[in-house]
Order: structure tokens, then C-alpha cells, then sequence
């Protein structure tokens, strides 16, 4: 059912003639009157509306009752109050509509009462609820002309309308209430007038103005204000401290509070006025907009004016740190004046001492004692997380960073400012500032902080620079002493001794080591601190092997390296009797590009190494590696000087010896020769014996005589023969026998010579030679032994996992004299002796030669009165197979053959070894007569010398080549190494007899030359 009903404004009654209905009449308007006067009396609006609904309610029996009202452009209609909704939350029961729309809506917007039964059959009715009411009464609120809003009146209990007379009794009083709203907005706007001077006269006061503008609001409103502000991390806190949440702001927004944005320092803020239930007006909006505005205004004119302050305290700070006061005294105030503007507990200051450590230098605040403290900087450290990030950094509650890190009072640090002091785009340190409350600092103060930083950045770097400055001369004096101290030194040893000792005594270091590298171990050469040089036994300093601890990492990459706290370092190598070391620096000496070995340098305090400290340790070390580099060129060329020496010396001994050689082997051959043919005439066993010593001894004089022709460069040729070195040593000791017992026995001493010889492989060598190698140790060995004693000769098979190769081990040893190891290199260079004008200096020489000359080494251990002990070792090389029993030659034809030699023994030698084996023989003693009686055909085999007064050898056989095609030429000559198979070929020369020869040589080269004759 549909009724509207038209203002009413004559009386209720229109029946006065019955006296009874004037009397029933009479209640209701004294009720209404007396709604209306107590509706007027408040000039508070949420007062007004709020009478207005409980007289509306006992008026008409309401379910509920709703105020609506109009916005400034009269396009919006708010539920203001309401009555009779209290079970329902807030956010329920705050509602708009749109003038036109809903029942109120089209109320006001006609300016007519509306009365409706069953809503929901009303295509006006606009649902808010999730239940329908059975009528609605809505009546518009006019004022002077001027609809403000509506009263809607519902019933949900009960679906029968209001009656005529309840519609004109509440219409009556909407007229009153209307008019006590209006009068309570208007004086709203003057009340918020009087208030926004207030506000406006707060602003104005520097310290304390936020807090009076909030007192005038809570004044004003009726209710306290928040001012919620964000901090540097994103939480909340109101303006007493206290933590707000982002829910506490939804929750009162849902509970329909006033809420005004704002922003500090950049970060949002809000101003938060709730009361809930209570319809904020326009002007309520207005002014707490008005608030906020003011509020921001002064904080930026707070802000402004403490920026001058601090642009006034820099200006001092700058003034007083170029005053060249020292740096801790300006840190001290520069942290005096920051905590004016920063109200922190403590805060301190830190210059970088590596890429890892830090060190305080200022402090001010802390409650913790401090003498040295040095922090790590490196990986996973909030320090380290600062100088990543280049520029100020605020952390709210430090103490929830996993990077946190031991310092001073850091159990009690909360809020912390880190402020990396930087300096042409380097950090030189860090700015700390710390409070023991979370949450304490502002983006201002992080600010600020950044300001101080830059001032204090300044002082460190100019402290820094005259640092460096004092330093570098101060390096300069060490680097200028150490070479000075150098030129000097001529020993490897003493030039580490002066290095450690300077830098231990230059700047007090813990430990100074210098070690050099030995076959893959380092070994201490030089230390000096707590232990000194003289304890380095292998207990104290050990050998390291090269791969292991830092100095292996240096090792391998030849590059420094600066540890500045060992613990944190896997690397790092205790050493037992250096327990308190705690930073460790290590820089390697470089000799020709190679690492010689290396200087370690440890400190018992943490972080204690920088950079200036590397570069004088390495440059050292370059002085270092220079000079030894230098030593070791000097060696080497006093080394090639000897060598120039003892060369000239062989030179001239070669020059000597050929001439020598050659009558040597010619009286050889000769001697060789008639021995082995009396050894074929006579077979008494007495003489034989002496016949084949004389034999050998001739045939050891040969090998001595290649040996002189070695001296000369005349010999190329390497040993080839089988030999069994036990064999050889029972021969050296018969051959040396008469010295080592007969001569010592008529001295009255004894010589006591013992073998151990192991069954041994037969080895790739010379045996005449070896022999002589015994020999001359023997010799040596007995001379060393003036008053007796013994000679030990052992040995044994060689272990090729030792030596690399298969191999025998001679061992010849005495327990004489021994010999000064500063002349163990010496004795073994030519011309070199011990025993004055009884030696010659060529026997050890000569032995020497003969090791090389095998491929074998040869190494001595001797200490005067402690004997001398040779050690030989030869390799097994491939050996021919032993000379079996000799065989007899097989019956030859008679040969004619023409022998030519200047030298009448040899001459005469070779004819009768050639005759004795039934050839028929012509001699000739020169080049010229042999060619003279020379015809072709007549010989089958010419025998010349090859050295020969007049026409040579050469020249006799390239003669007779042109005559004679098919004769054998023979050279016989002492050179036979020397022989150029080429000239061979070219002078027509088929083979070559060396001299000395033997019946066995002479006949095995007959017996080649007629098989070679056959095959063509």
C-alpha cells in the first residue's frame, strides 16, 4: 500500500467543538514541544542526532530510525545515526544513497513524505540488509527552503503502516529537529573556525607543536587522535611509540573512523580520529585534513630549521678539522656535535684496514672498556653488507640481522645507523650509530648521519694521507737501509739473516720467517721474534711440504696473500710453537720468475695487516730475489770463469798429451806386441804370469792414453764393452796391492782393505777405465790413511725406483782424515789437490770424467776426521755378451802384404805378428819408398802409419788408389777415434788398426779385409 501525505503545518485536530478530543489533543503537543526543546538545546551535532533518534523512536514505536543526510552538493544522502541497529557492526550500518534513489532518496529528492508497505514489491526500495523491513516511513528535513536530509522510520516486528496522526506528529517534529541540526552544523563551523587558528597558532611552535595540534583535535572533536607515522623498515608507531598494525588501520577504517594521509620524510603517515558510531561531517574531514596539513608544515619548518643548525655545526667541523688538530680529538667533537642533532646511545668510528677488517679509531657512548677492537669486514658481515650498498643504511633492530656480529655493547644494540665514509669513490671507513630501543631513528636521521659521515670521511682521509706519507718515507729508510746492508752480503744465508732481523726490529712483528723451497719442501732459513734462528732444529721448524697451508697457495700462484684473522681461514697451518698468532702475512721471493721461497710474517693481533705493510714486505722481497738472483749469476760466472781456467788448462795439457799419446802408443804397440808373442813362445807358468801383468798393464796404458786424447777432444767415443764390476775391483786391488799392504807394512802400519761384493748384472762400460777409477780412489783412500786403518769397497745392485734407472752401487770408503766439505765441489776440478807437491790434481778429475762418461753420478760425504765415503752409481745399460773362451782362428791363405811405419819397433812388431800367422811380409819406413816399389797386383793388403815425416798415411793411400783398385789399405794409427769415416772413403782407405794393437786385433782385421776381398 502506497500512501504520501502532504506537509502538514495547521494543527493535528481539526474537530475542536468536543471538549474531550481538545484534551486528548493537548498530550501529544506538549510531547512534541517538549522533543523539540530538548532537540534544540545542544548545539553539539552527534548530541543532536542522537536525541533526535530516541525522540523519533518514542514518537512513533520505530523498529528503527535512521537520519540521513545531505552532502554540500546535494547529490548524496549518509546514514549520520541510527537507532535500533545495535547488533549489527559498524561497517553495516553506514550506508549512501544517491538523492532519487532508495525510499529516503526519492523523499528528498520530491520533498515529500513516503510511506511504503512491502518493500520489496517497490521498485524504489534499495535492500542494505540481509533483512527486509515491512514499512518504511521516510519524511525529507527542511530548513528555510533547504532540504538537509530525511527521517526514515521502519518496522520489521509488525507489518502495520503508520498511522495519519503518527506521520503528522513525527512530521511536526522533523521540522524542529531539522532546524537543531542546522543550527548545530552552523555552529560546528564555528567552533572548527576557532579551532583551525589554534591549530594554525601550534604549527608555529618548534618543539612541541605536533603535540598541541593533537591536543586542540582531541578538544575539538571530543575524541584523542592518533598520528601513525611509518618507520624506516615499513612498521608503524604511533605518535606515543607505540606499535600499530596495517589490520588496526583496515579494522577502523570498517568501523567507519575518520582517517587523513600524510606524509614524513617521504614515508606515509595517518591521522586517525575513531569513535565508532559517530557521523563525521564535512567540516569534521575538513579539519582533521586542516590537522594533518599543519602537522606536515611543521615538521618541515622543524626540519629546516635543524638543517641550519647542522649546516652551521659542519661549518665549525669543517673549519676545526682543517685547524690540524689531531684526528682523535676532532672525531671526539664531530661525535659530540652529531649527538645534538641524533639522539643516539653510543656510536663509533672505523677506518678500513683490508678488504676484511675494519678498526675502531673514535668512540663515544660505549659502556663496554675498549683498547684495540678490530671487526670483520668481510663476506656475510653487516659491515660488509654496507660497502656493497655504497651509501647510509638503517637497520630498525640490528639484533634480527644473522649478520650481526660481535663489537662492543652489541648485546644492548637495537637501532643502528651504518654510514660507509667514502672518499673518491673508496671506502675508508664507517660511521656507527646505535641506540639500545628498536625502532629509534628517523629518515632524517639516517639523513643527518650521511651529512657527519662526509665530514668525518675528511678527517680520516687527511690523517690518512699523512699517514701514507709518513709511511712511504718511512718504507723508503727501511728499503734504503736493507740495500745498503746487502751490497755487502755475499752469502744466500746472511742476506735472509739481515731481512728478518730488519723487519722484526723495524716494526716489532710477532714472528719473521723466511723459508726457501728444497726438493718440495720449504725449509726455515732466517726467523726471527719470538723464535729465533738459532732454535731451528727440525722440532721447532719442520719442513713443509710446498702444497700445504697458505704458503702453498702462495707457492702455487706466486701471488701474496694477507690473512688477517687465521681462524677464519682453512688454509691456515698452526705451528705448535706459535700458538697466539692471529693474522698471518706471506709474501714469495721470486728469483728469475721462479718462487725461491717465501717471507711470512705473523702477528699475534687480529686485522693488524694492510696493504702499505705488503707493499714494504714485497718490495723487500723483489731486493731479495734481486740479490740472490745476482748471487747466483755471480757463482755462475765464477763457476764459467774456473771452467774457462780449467778448459785453457786441458787445452794446453791436450796440445801436451798428443804429442805424447803418440810415442806413447807407438812404444805401446811395440811393448803389447812382443809380450803377447813371447806369451805364445814360452808357457812356463811363472813367466807367463808376469807376461800377462805386463799384458795388462800395457793394454791399462792404452785406455790412459784415449783418456789424454780425451783431454785434447780427440775421443769421441763412449764406452761399448761388457764388463763385470766385481771383476774389475778384484784386478784394481791386485794391481794396487804392493801399495796398500807391502809398502804400508815396511811403514810399520796397517791397511785393512775388505770387499762386500754382491752378485751384480753385467754392466755397458770400459773396463780399463773403471779400473783406473778404483785405482785412483784406492790411492786417494790409502793416502788419507798416514797412520793405518781401513778400506771398505761394497757393491751392490742399484734400485731403479732411487736412481730412475737399473743400476750398480760402488761404495769405496775409508776411516782416514776426511776432507773440509767447503772443498767437496773443488777437489774434483782438474789441477785441484790436497796433498801439496805429492799430488797432481788429476786423479779425482780424471774419475769424474769417467762417471760422466759412463752416464753415471758420482756424490761424496766427508768431514775432517770422520773418513770419506764415494758413492757410484753406474748404469746397466745393454751389454754385449762376454768374450767366451777364445776361439782359434781358422787356417788363412798366405797374403802378401806391404807394412810402411816411420817407427822401427812398431814396424818391426807388426811384421812378426803378420809372419808368425804365416804372411809374407815387405817393409817400408817411409810413405816415398813405399810408393816407389810399389806395383799393382804385388800386394794384396798395404799396413801404413798414419802419421808419417814426408808423405802421410793419407797421402800414401790416395796414391796408391789410383794405381791399384783392388789392394787393402790399412791405416794404423793411435787416433783411430778420431778418424773420419768420410776421409776414409774418400782417400780409398778400407780399415783402420789402432795402435797399440794386438796379435788378436791384427788378425781379426786380416781375417775381416779377405772375407770383405771374397764377397766382392
Amino acid at each position: 500500500m502506497l500512501l504520501v501525505i502532504p506537509r502538514v503545518y495547521n494543527k493535528i485536530m481539526t474537530n475542536q467543538d468536543t471538549p474531550s478530543d481538545q484534551s486528548a489533543v493537548t498530550s501529544p503537543i506538549a510531547t512534541i514541544l517538549a522533543l523539540s526543546k530538548a532537540v534544540l538545546s545542544s548545539l553539539e551535532l552527534p548530541d543532536v542526532l542522537q536525541r533526535v533518534l530516541v525522540a523519533t523512536r518514542d514518537l512513533s514505536g520505530a523498529d528503527v530510525v535512521t537520519i540521513w543526510l545531505l552532502d554540500e552538493q546535494g547529490e548524496w544522502l549518509t546514514s549520520a545515526a541510527i537507532l535500533g541497529l545495535e547488533d549489527r557492526p559498524e561497517r553495516e550500518r553506514i550506508f549512501r544513497l544517491r538523492v532519487g534513489e532508495g525510499i529516503a532518496g526519492w523523499s528528498v529528492a520530491h520533498r515529500q513524505i513516503l510511506q511504503i508497505t512491502n518493500p520489496l514489491h517497490d521498485p524504489r526500495y534499495v535492500p542494505k540488509l540481509d533483512r527486509h523491513p515491512a514499512i518504511i516511513l521516510s519524511i525529507p528535513l527542511i530548513v528555510r527552503a533547504q532540504c538537509v536530509g530525511a527521517l526514515s522510520l521502519s518496522r520489521y516486528t509488525v507489518a502495520t503502516p503508520f498511522s495519519q496522526e503518527v506521520i503528522e506528529t513525527i512530521s511536526i517534529f522533523a521540522d524542529q529537529a531539522a532546524i537543531a541540526i542546522d543550527n548545530a552544523t552552523k555552529a560546528q563551523i564555528l567552533r572548527y573556525a576557532t579551532a583551525r587558528e589554534r591549530i594554525l597558532a601550534h604549527s608555529t611552535e618548534s618543539t612541541q607543536a605536533e603535540t598541541l595540534i593533537l591536543a586542540e583535535l582531541a578538544v575539538v572533536l571530543g575524541v584523542e587522535p592518533l598520528l601513525i607515522s611509518t618507520t624506516y623498515d615499513g612498521n608503524l608507531l604511533d605518535h606515543a611509540g607505540h606499535n600499530v598494525h596495517y589490520d588496526d588501520l583496515n579494522r577502523w577504517r570498517n568501523e567507519g573512523a575518520l582517517i587523513t594521509d600524510l606524509r614524513f620524510d617521504g614515508l606515509p603517515a595517518w591521522l586517525v580520529v575513531n569513535q565508532p558510531g559517530r557521523y563525521w561531517s564535512k567540516e569534521d574531514t575538513n579539519l582533521l585534513a586542516f590537522a594533518a596539513n599543519q602537522l606536515m608544515r611543521a615538521r618541515q619548518r622543524a626540519f629546516e630549521q635543524r638543517a641550519h643548525a647542522r649546516a652551521e655545526a659542519l661549518h665549525r667541523l669543517v673549519a676545526l678539522t682543517n685547524a690540524r688538530i689531531d684526528q682523535a680529538s676532532v672525531l671526539d667533537q664531530i661525535l659530540a656535535e652529531l649527538q645534538r642533532f641524533i639522539p643516539f646511545d653510543s656510536a663509533c668510528v672505523f677506518v678500513v684496514h683490508d678488504d676484511e677488517y675494519v678498526r675502531l679509531i673514535a668512540q663515544r657512548g660505549l659502556r663496554t672498556p675498549v683498547d684495540q677492537v678490530t671487526l670483520f669486514a668481510g663476506p656475510g658481515s653487516t659491515i660488509y653488507d654496507l660497502r656493497q650498498v655504497g651509501t647510509a643504511r638503517y637497520h630498525p633492530d640490528v639484533q634480527q640481522l644473522p649478520g650481526w656480529q660481535k663489537v662492543p655493547d652489541s648485546e644492548i644494540i637495537r637501532s643502528w645507523i651504518g654510514v660507509p665514509l667514502r672518499v673518491d669513490q673508496t671506502t675508508i671507513g664507517f660511521l656507527t650509530i646505535d641506540k639500545w630501543i628498536p625502532n629509534a631513528f628517523t629518515a632524517e636521521d639516517v639523513g643527518t648521519a650521511q651529512m657527519f659521515g662526509e665530514q668525518v670521511a675528511a678527517v680520516i682521509n687527511n690523517v690518512r694521507l699523512l699517514r701514507e706519507a709518513q709511511e712511504r718515507a718511512s718504507q723508503f729508510q727501511v728499503l734504503q737501509q736493507f740495500t745498503v746492508r746487502i751490497g755487502a752480503v755475499r752469502d744466500i744465508d746472511q742476506l735472509l739473516d739481515e731481512a728478518t732481523q730488519l723487519l722484526h726490529r723495524t716494526f716489532g712483528y710477532y714472528q719473521v720467517l723466511i723459508s726457501v723451497i728444497e726438493h718440495d719442501q720449504l725449509i726455515v732459513r732466517a726467523a726471527y721474534g719470538r723464535l729465533m734462528h738459532c732454535q731451528s732444529s727440525e722440532q721447532v721448524f719442520p719442513p713443509l711440504p710446498c702444497d700445504v697451508g697458505i704458503s702453498g697457495w702462495v707457492i702455487r700462484h706466486a701471488q701474496p696473500a694477507i690473512v688477517n684473522d687465521v681462524l677464519r681461514d682453512e688454509r691456515y697451518v698452526c705451528h705448535p710453537f706459535l700458538p697466539a698468532t692471529a693474522a698471518e702475512m706471506i709474501v714469495p721471493i721470486l728469483v728469475d720468475e721462479r718462487v725461491f721461497g717465501v717471507i711470512t710474517i705473523e702477528s699475534d693481533v687480529r686485522g693488524v695487516f694492510a696493504q702499505s705493510d705488503l707493499d714494504l714486505v714485497t718490495a723487500m722481497a723483489h731486493l731479495i730475489g734481486v740479490t740472490i738472483a745476482n748471487l747466483q749469476h755471480d757463482a755462475e760466472l765464477q763457476r764459467a770463469r774456473e771452467q774457462l781456467i780449467e778448459r785453457d788448462r786441458l787445452r794446453a795439457l791436450g796440445e801436451l798429451s798428443s804429442g805424447v799419446a803418440h810415442d806413447f802408443n807407438n812404444l805401446l804397440a811395440s811393448i803389447l806386441g812382443h809380450v803377447q808373442l813371447l806369451l805364445n813362445e814360452y808357457h812356463d807358468p811363472r813367466l807367463q804370469e808376469g807376461l800377462r801383468a805386463i799384458e795388462l798393464a800395457a793394454i791399462d796404458g792404452a785406455a790412459t792414453i784415449k783418456r789424454l786424447q780425451g783431454f785434447a777432444q780427440t775421443s769421441q767415443s763412449t764406452p761399448q764393452g761388457a764388463v763385470d764390476l766385481n771383476q774389475v775391483v778384484e784386478e784394481s786391488l791386485a794391481l794396487t796391492r804392493p801399495r796398500w799392504r807391502d809398502e804400508a807394512q815396511s811403514r810399520g802400519i796397517v791397511i785393512e782393505v775388505r770387499t762386500d761384493l754382491e752378485p751384480l748384472p753385467i754392466i755397458t762400460g770400459d773396463a780399463p777405465a773403471l779400473r783406473e777409477l778404483i785405482i785412483n780412489l784406492v790411492l786417494n783412500a790409502i793416502d788419507a790413511l798416514p797412520n793405518g786403518g781401513t778400506i771398505t769397497i761394497r757393491t751392490t745392485p742399484a734400485p731403479p725406483e732411487v736412481f730412475g734407472a737399473a743400476g750398480v752401487l760402488l761404495v769405496i770408503q775409508d776411516n782416514g782424515v776426511g776432507i773440509d766439505p767447503a772443498l767437496h765441489e773443488r777437489i774434483f776440478a782438474p789441477f785441484f789437490s790436497t796433498k801439496g807437491v805429492r799430488g797432481t790434481g788429476m786423479g779425482l778429475a780424471i774419475v769424474r770424467g769417467i762417471v760422466q762418461q759412463h752416464g753415471g753420478r758420482i756424490t761424496l760425504e766427508s768431514e775432517p776426521g770422520k773418513g770419506t765415503m764415494f758413492q757410484i752409481w753406474l748404469p746397466v745399460g745393454q751389454p754385449p755378451e762376454l768374450p767366451t773362451s777364445s776361439s782359434q782362428p781358422s787356417p788363412m791363405v798366405p797374403l802378401h802384404i806391404l807394412v810402411v811405419d816411420d817407427e822401427t819397433a812398431v814396424r818391426q812388431v807388426l811384421t812378426r805378428i803378420l809372419e808368425r800367422q804365416g804372411h809374407r811380409v815387405v817393409e817400408a819406413t817411409s810413405g816415398e819408398e813405399a810408393l816407389a816399389q810399389y806395383r799393382p797386383g804385388r800386394y794384396a793388403i798395404i799396413c801404413t802409419d798414419l802419421g808419417m815425416p814426408g808423405m802421410s798415411g793419407w797421402e800414401l793411400a790416395s796414391r796408391v788408389r789410383q794405381i791399384d783398385t783392388t789392394v787393402r789399405i790399412v791405416l794404423v794409427t793411435g787416433w783411430s777415434e778420431q778418424v773420419d769415416p768420410a776421409d776414409m772413403q774418400r782417400y780409398g782407405v778400407n780399415a783402420i788398426l789402432a795402435k797399440p794393437f794386438t796379435i788378436q786385433s791384427v788378425q781379426n782385421l786380416i781375417a775381416s779385409l779377405v772375407d770383405a776381398a771374397e764377397q766382392v
